[in-house]
């Protein structure tokens, strides 16, 4: 194989694919990116069995062939190569040679043929999504996914597709976040998947929200696969049963609050400085127009801040992790919060008028 690229297109196809190859494998083909040159184009894969990610572009090589490289000194080779330069790649017996300008790298190979490729997967439903409004749907609820929870099945994000609505929902067990998406077309049958937290990451940094041009979901019984481009994404499924999460949202609460979204973000993220660094706990307290939240921690060290409200009734008090209220809040549109409450040992949930699909819920802590 012998091909010349520029180190700006390398780099940036590179980026696309070296995401989903594990640094350390016990396979060590598993570290290596697929490297596919024909006359007229270059295809590069990255796998670890569970996600896969390929580019294919037009780049004519002098010598068609194909290999598998070390993905990560590959792309650090890359990205400390001169700007403008041009790199040229050519195999010798199991190394690949790699040159720019005046710099020179010999990196060990692996053979092509061993690299362990997805299968062509039978689709059963496809969607087609503008890419913009699909990365905000991941966006606003995979904070809230679990990371490596015994219940494997909230490692991932649920997507749902009922009718003309697809939503997006997570949940680690202590809070819930839900987003909801009107699509043009309806489908015919309803879809309930769940993608690995890995493949929801990547899947997400692949996105780009400046763009409004469509992007293919393609559905099987095991696998989802997102074409956007020249870029194919592939994760496998995670096979388990999500929990009902419409039972877990709150419904006909008896206070609700509504809180500019700036100051309410603010001030939960001063209060927050002096909370116990382990729980991040957090105590709002609510009486005749004010809410006080107020925080502390081992040391005895407290923090204390008021927000005029519209409140009126008997004194109310609950805690929660500050962190979830503020990565729930962080991931709101709008100017507006709105806060409801019941007791303070049931669950919040928070909303805005200004995002009318998207849902929080988190549940309280006792302190």
């Amino acid at each position: 194989m012998k091909l010349t690229i520029s180190k700006e297109t390398l780099l940036e196809q590179l980026t696309h694919v070296v995401g989903a190859v594990e640094k350390k494998h016990t396979s060590k083909i598993l570290e290596n990116i697929l490297i596919h040159a024909t006359e007229d184009s270059l295809k590069l894969v990255g796998t670890d069995l569970e996600i896969e990610l390929s580019s294919e572009f037009p780049n004519q090589a002098e010598e068609p062939g194909q290999v598998t490289a070390p993905a990560r000194k590959l792309f650090e080779i890359c990205k400390a190569l001169p700007a403008d330069c041009f790199v040229i790649f050519e195999t010798d017996s199991d190394r690949l040679n790699i040159k720019g300008q005046r710099s020179r790298f010999e990196l060990a190979t692996l053979p092509a043929d061993e690299y362990p490729l997805l299968d062509d997967i039978p689709i059963q439903n496809e969607i087609t999504i503008p890419e913009n409004k699909f990365k905000l749907l991941l966006e606003k609820v995979s904070f809230s996914m679990a990371n490596q929870d015994v219940r494997y099945y909230l490692n991932g994000l649920l997507l749902e597709l009922n009718n003309d609505k697809l939503s997006s929902v997570s949940t680690d067990g202590h809070r819930l976040a839900v987003s909801e998406l009107t699509l043009n077309d309806r489908s015919e049958k309803d879809i309930k998947i769940i993608v690995p937290r890995k493949g929801i990451l990547e899947l997400s940094r692949l996105l780009d929200v400046s763009s409004e041009l469509p992007v293919t979901l393609q559905i099987s019984e095991n696998h989802i696969r997102v074409n956007k481009d020249n870029i194919r994404f592939t994760s496998k499924l995670i096979d388990g049963k999500y929990p009902d999460y419409q039972a877990a949202i709150p419904s006909n609460c008896s206070h609700t609050i509504e809180l500019d979204r700036d100051q309410f973000k603010n001030t939960l993220a001063r209060v927050s400085i002096l909370s116990n660094e382990k729980f991040r706990g957090i105590r709002l307290r609510l009486q005749n127009g004010t809410m006080t939240l107020h925080s502390n921690n081992p040391e005895n060290e407290s923090a204390e801040e008021e927000i005029d409200i519209n409140y009126s009734g008997d004194t109310f008090e609950i805690g929660f992790n500050v962190t979830y209220l503020l990565e729930a809040v962080n991931h709101l549109e709008g100017d507006t919060v709105k806060l409801e409450l019941s007791s303070p040992d049931t669950s919040a949930l928070l909303h805005s008028p200004d995002d009318t699909q998207t849902r929080y819920v988190v549940m309280p802590i006792r302190l």
